[in-house]
């Protein structure tokens, strides 16, 4: 049954993608790498390439390194941040892996890798939900996780760590300590952020006295180790800002910005209604991030000190540090790179917790409804 869920899963997400490409951006699918207008594209792909004159996004510089993995094209001179986008390798390379390396086909195992991670992401969220006694139709909530929107919409890499959340949840749950290790490897090679999940798992195996477990688990990091020093090799040298493992919006003012952004909310060009229900969900999203960083903390004050407390702590800590204003202004920086601390948060829920633990999600959520509402308007006029 959590296969069937986990096929719907895709195929709900790929029909969300074939609307909005046929009717908003005409069947062209490159539309979904955000490319701008003023970016530098490779020239072979130049043709294909759908181009925004509002400006471009992350996902543009992710399918580059999928086109050129080992640095055998010079892509890596198209990025804005070789060494940043190269650490992030788990999904570019499962797009190059399922085009089998072929140019042409690399596109499309791009959406295919994306389409596979939401897949897996449900499987295991519904096996997780049945471990608990629910029905497996839970995996489909995966669907609708920030990070998974995001990527759907935006083809970030996010969805690869979220995916690899959701099998260490369950692995962890099982206390099946070698494929915990590789969900845990395969999570620093999706994002850097993914190491959180490394100690969060190590610091559960030491509360529970497990020192074997934590050693072994310590050494999951060593793959995305090897990894950077191959980067370092074979990347030119580039200012410190642009190969520091801790980006330039950490470490100044802890908790603060996201605060202050609470009480100076982006301002956008709409009408004022408009403009009122765009504020005002801005403001409710940072506050479901702060709900969820308070049920994290109560969840720790009750001493219930599972892996999902333990990750879910460790994001907390992400939370706090980023503390630049600014980061806080775009859901679609934010709401993904911190979707893990939600995601956990939530997860107890499914063992009969309270339903206040869902609240966070279902605010960012609301967010990012609104942000859909003019590609959903797209599809409705292109459908009737």
């Amino acid at each position: 049954m959590c296969f069937c869920y986990a096929l719907a899963a895709a195929l709900l997400a790929l029909l969300w993608q074939f609307l909005i490409v046929t009717f908003n951006y005409g069947g062209n699918w490159s539309a979904l790498f955000c490319t701008g207008a003023g970016a530098r594209v490779p020239p072979e792909l130049e043709a294909d390439t759908y181009r925004f004159e509002t400006g471009g996004y992350d996902g543009q510089f992710y399918r580059y390194v999928a086109h050129d993995p080992f640095f055998t094209k010079g892509y890596d001179s198209f990025q804005d941040g070789a060494h940043m986008r190269y650490r992030r390798i788990l999904l570019p390379l499962a797009a190059w892996l399922l085009a089998a390396g072929q140019a042409p086909l690399v596109d499309t195992g791009y959406f295919a890798a994306v389409l596979l991670a939401v897949a897996l992401g449900a499987w295991f969220l519904g096996r997780y939900a049945v471990l608990h006694g629910r029905h497996p139709a839970w995996g489909l909530v995966f669907v609708a996780l920030p990070a998974t929107l995001i990527s759907l919409d935006r083809m970030t890499v996010d969805i690869a760590l979220l995916t690899c959340c959701a099998a260490a949840a369950w692995y962890a749950r099982r206390d099946a300590s070698v494929r915990l290790w590789f969900a845990l490897a395969l999570a620093v090679l999706a994002r850097e952020t993914g190491a959180l999940l490394i100690a969060a798992a190590c610091l559960h195996a030491l509360w529970r006295r497990q020192f074997r477990r934590a050693v072994l688990l310590a050494t999951s990091v060593l793959p995305a180790f090897l990894w950077f020093q191959f980067l370092s090799a074979q990347l030119p040298h580039s200012p410190r800002a642009a190969t520091s493992f801790f980006p330039n919006w950490l470490l100044k003012r802890p908790v603060v910005g996201i605060v202050e952004k609470m009480f100076r909310p982006e301002s956008y060009p709409l009408e004022p209604a408009l403009l009122l229900v765009a504020r005002g969900a801005d403001v409710l999203a940072l506050a479901g991030l702060l709900l969820a960083f308070a049920l994290a903390l109560w969840r720790l004050l009750r001493r219930q000190l599972d892996f999902e407390t333990f990750a879910s702590l460790a994001f907390v800590g992400l939370l706090a540090l980023i503390s630049t204003p600014g980061y806080w202004a775009d859901i679609n920086g934010w709401g993904r790179v911190i979707a893990p601390l939600p995601f956990f948060v939530a997860l107890p829920a499914m063992a009969r917790g309270p339903l206040l633990l869902w609240l966070p999600l279902v605010l960012i959520d609301l967010r990012l409804g609104i942000q859909f509402g003019s590609q959903a308007l797209g599809i409705l006029r292109g459908l009737f």
